[in-house]
């Protein structure tokens, strides 16, 4: 009887002491805000700007996408500054959840220069921590999804570097007021096994930066992000394909120059898949005025698929083109069209020469061709 009574005991003993700090905690902030002023900054009385500290934790970062030239990266944004406005006698710090409370207390009006579309993670509550110290200092930390915008250059694609970046300004205040910069370890801080989508992280470089603007000069931050491309996707999707539709086009020169509807067969497949495949791969990149490494890749593709439908062409009207003048046709090698004297005499012989001249000519060509685009446009692409 008298354990269980002791064990109520400590139990409301417990509840009470809890209810007590939390009371307490209110009560401290309540007396805090009573004289504050959430629109003069934290050093305002000292005529000076308030240091802001930033740190980057990269959660996750997502693919470039090539056509609407952006990116987007999911981020812990950390916020450091000191208000001794907030300064108090409790020996903790004290975490703020109350939303209507956190509007009660000055924070810098952070935002992304390059944001196309961000939000706040809100799952299972909205991710945000504000922690204050007895000394006034207040960590401030948010995850945001941010679509941010990547300007690119693709003359290379899909061979090419790209540099995006991520730009951090205050929007209103200016750098009289506000002065960011980054903290001095481990500024951007990132998983060990971060992975993107089809391209490799060769690095990064923080800096900081004054903005001018009309309205002002702006205290910013700039990280930049080097990525290199994998090219193992466009190499099983788009050269292996090209390659072998190239290759089978090839296989007309081996047709009689009359097997029409075998060689036209061939030839129209070939052109109408390469056109298809092309189409596919201009919906991934942006209509831009320049011309691409896999432009002149699918460019010389079509050319050599166009040259062998035009070779047949050519090859079939001098099988049946009829030689009316006997005489010239003693002239010229290679005219008489076989065993049978009496049937009409074509230029057969020369149309199956131009084929045998074809067998070697358009691969040869085509050969030459890699032997010069694979170390133009690698020349410059880390292997690394």
């Amino acid at each position: 009887m008298w354990s269980s009574f002791f064990t109520q005991l400590l139990a409301l003993l417990f509840i009470a002491g809890c209810a007590t700090g939390i009371t307490q905690q209110r009560k401290v902030l309540e007396q805090l805000l009573k004289s504050y002023d959430v629109n003069e900054w934290p050093d305002a009385d000292y005529d000076r700007p308030t240091n802001i500290s930033i740190q980057m934790f990269i959660n996750s970062f997502g693919s470039l996408n090539a056509a609407n030239m952006d990116y987007s990266i999911d981020v812990f944004l950390r916020q450091h500054w000191v208000d001794e406005r907030l300064k108090n006698s409790l020996n903790r710090s004290m975490t703020i959840r109350d939303p209507e409370m956190q509007k009660k207390i000055w924070r810098p009006d952070t935002y992304f220069h390059n944001v196309k579309d961000a939000e706040i993670h809100t799952v299972t509550m909205p991710n945000i921590q504000f922690r204050v110290t007895n000394t006034g200092q207040i960590l401030y930390s948010v995850r945001v999804n941010a679509k941010l915008s990547c300007h690119l250059m693709l003359e290379h694609y899909p061979f090419d570097e790209q540099t995006c970046h991520a730009h951090l300004s205050s929007y209103a205040n200016t750098d009289e007021i506000i002065h960011f910069h980054w903290v001095e370890r481990i500024p951007i801080d990132l998983p060990d096994e971060l992975e993107i989508a089809q391209f490799d992280l060769l690095g990064y470089s923080a800096s900081e930066e004054l903005m001018p603007l009309q309205t002002g000069n702006f205290s910013s931050l700039k990280v930049d992000f080097q990525l290199r491309r994998q090219n193992g996707y466009h190499i099983l999707q788009t050269y292996v394909p090209t390659v072998l539709i190239v290759s089978i086009s090839w296989v007309s020169f081996w047709l009689d120059p009359n097997s029409v509807p075998g060689r036209v067969s061939i030839g129209v497949t070939t052109l109408l898949t390469l056109t298809t495949l092309a189409g596919g791969i201009r919906q991934q990149l942006p209509p831009v005025s320049y011309i691409k490494a896999i432009d002149v890749w699918v460019g010389m593709c079509m050319i050599m698929v166009f040259g062998a439908l035009l070779e047949f062409t050519l090859v079939n009207w001098l099988a049946n083109k009829k030689i009316l003048d006997t005489q010239t046709c003693q002239l010229m090698p290679m005219c008489k069209t076989g065993e049978d004297d009496e049937s009409p005499k074509t230029y057969v012989n020369q149309a199956r020469f131009l084929d045998r001249i074809s067998r070697a000519l358009f691969p040869g060509s085509f050969l030459l061709f890699n032997f010069i685009y694979w170390p133009y446009y690698l020349s410059d692409y880390n292997l690394e």
